[in-house]
């Protein structure tokens, strides 16, 4: 089951900088028991990010599976309308909840009964980056960032294996590409700076259009997972474009 709660948020002061903040806060607000969980877990099932739209500043909480909803986002959807963010010193009042829950089998309906376009664009909507050898990649580079999706798909299931090999290189070798509107953003944390990119592009499957309809899946999970590194702390968010 994935899920995602939208916090709409009284505030002009606060960009996507301040989501490793958050991140904070959300711990507080959950189970200790839970966040120590997930303070030793190798897998976050959950992503948040601090996104600015036409309504105001969001704050974003996807959560993965059933356990994950349940102790994260039932206390933020029914908690306090206020948060007080001590290290800003910035008092966070929520204007608006809302709860979005989707099943993963639609996901899997939609993959055997929905045709799927073979150019998905995708938007990057906070600082996005992935790691390879040691260094950050600020480019969504196919192989990183299908590898990356497939991985975090399995996982949320408690699937640790790696990914399908075949699968990947076939994904691979059939998708490019073809537009991209992109610049740089720096994601700051306590102790370094994270570079990233933002901004959108379009991926272009030339195989079959089953290939075209898993992208479509793993994308449309990525809306929830987050890609690329640091999706716990307000990096990765994404959003495919609709068809």
């Amino acid at each position: 089951m994935l899920a995602k709660l939208t916090l709409l948020l009284d505030t002009k002061e606060l960009d996507y900088r301040a989501a490793s903040t958050l991140q904070g806060l959300l711990m507080e607000r959950i189970n200790p028991d839970y966040a120590a969980y997930l303070h030793a877990a190798q897998f976050h099932p959950y992503s948040q990010q601090l996104i600015k739209s036409p309504e105001g500043m969001v704050w974003q909480i996807n959560t993965l599976n059933e356990e994950a909803y349940h102790e994260i986002i039932e206390p933020l959807a029914q908690g306090s309308p206020e948060f007080y963010l001590r290290h800003q010193q910035v008092k966070l009042t929520v204007l608006e909840r809302k709860t979005e829950i989707l099943p993963k089998r639609k996901l899997v309906e939609d993959f055997y009964g929905k045709g799927a376009h073979k150019n998905l664009t995708v938007i990057f909507q906070t600082p996005t980056a992935f790691r390879q050898n040691k260094r950050y990649i600020i480019l969504p580079e196919v192989r990183l960032l299908v590898q990356n999706l497939m991985m975090k798909y399995a996982a949320a299931d408690g699937d640790t294996a790696p990914p399908d090999a075949d699968a990947l290189t076939q994904i691979i070798q059939d998708t490019f590409i073809t537009r991209h509107k992109l610049s740089s953003r720096l994601f700051p944390l306590e102790s370094t700076v994270i570079p990233g990119f933002v901004g959108q592009a379009t991926f272009q499957v030339r195989g079959t259009e089953t290939m075209a309809r898993y992208l479509r899946l793993l994308l449309t999970f990525g809306e929830f997972s987050g890609v690329g590194v640091r999706t716990a702390m307000g990096m990765g968010a994404m959003r495919l474009r609709d068809e």
